[in-house]
């Protein structure tokens, strides 16, 4: 980057979107389909005169699901509640197709801290507990790789992308705590 700092040119936006999880804690009721949104700020780095930029920025997202099971002795409530801090660092390649539009494609990691997970039970006719999914046990840190497409008109840019997480965040042996996901996103580049 020293060597091409004359030579690059940065552009900042914003971004709100959507998003699709797959959680999967093994210890927190195994594999969950988790819907959320996600919004943050954006810093494109763009690589001397050539169609390669760096794609970049930080983001706060946040995803839930409640759901409800019939067991012998009455109805049982859980819920489940994420937030994250992430910022990805992706190569892309961004292509002019007409005047005001570009394509672009990326892929690169997405770095990944949770700000809270939690697991609420509440059993029929007792109280609700709440448990901390990240605790000592199960690491707050996540590494995910991915890719998204990307159209640009004007000021205007939409995002899909797809993340998986490659690091397991329990230090349990015998259990898993990941996530990946799907999101779609709608920016503004300034």
């Amino acid at each position: 980057m020293i060597i091409c700092t004359g030579n690059v040119f940065a552009q900042f936006g914003v971004n709100v979107g959507y998003s699709l999880n797959s959680m999967n804690y093994s210890e927190f009721g195994g594999k969950q389909n988790m819907n959320g949104f996600l919004a943050g700020l954006t810093y494109d780095l763009r690589i001397k005169q050539s169609d390669w930029y760096i794609f970049s920025g930080l983001n706060y997202s946040q995803y839930g699901r409640t759901n409800t099971e019939q067991k012998p002795l009455g109805r049982w409530k859980y819920s489940y509640r994420h937030s994250f801090l992430e910022m990805p660092i992706h190569a892309a390649f961004v292509m002019e197709v007409l005047d005001d539009m570009k394509i672009s494609l990326s892929a690169g990691p997405k770095f990944s801290y949770a700000l809270l997970g939690t697991q609420t039970v509440k059993p029929p006719d007792a109280n609700e507990t709440k448990i901390n999914i990240y605790d000592k046990n199960t690491s707050p840190f996540n590494v995910l790789l991915g890719f998204d497409i990307g159209a640009q008109y004007k000021h205007f840019r939409f995002r899909i992308g797809y993340d998986a997480g490659i690091l397991n965040q329990s230090s349990k042996i015998d259990t898993k705590a990941n996530r990946s996901g799907i999101s779609l996103s709608l920016g503004y580049i300034f």
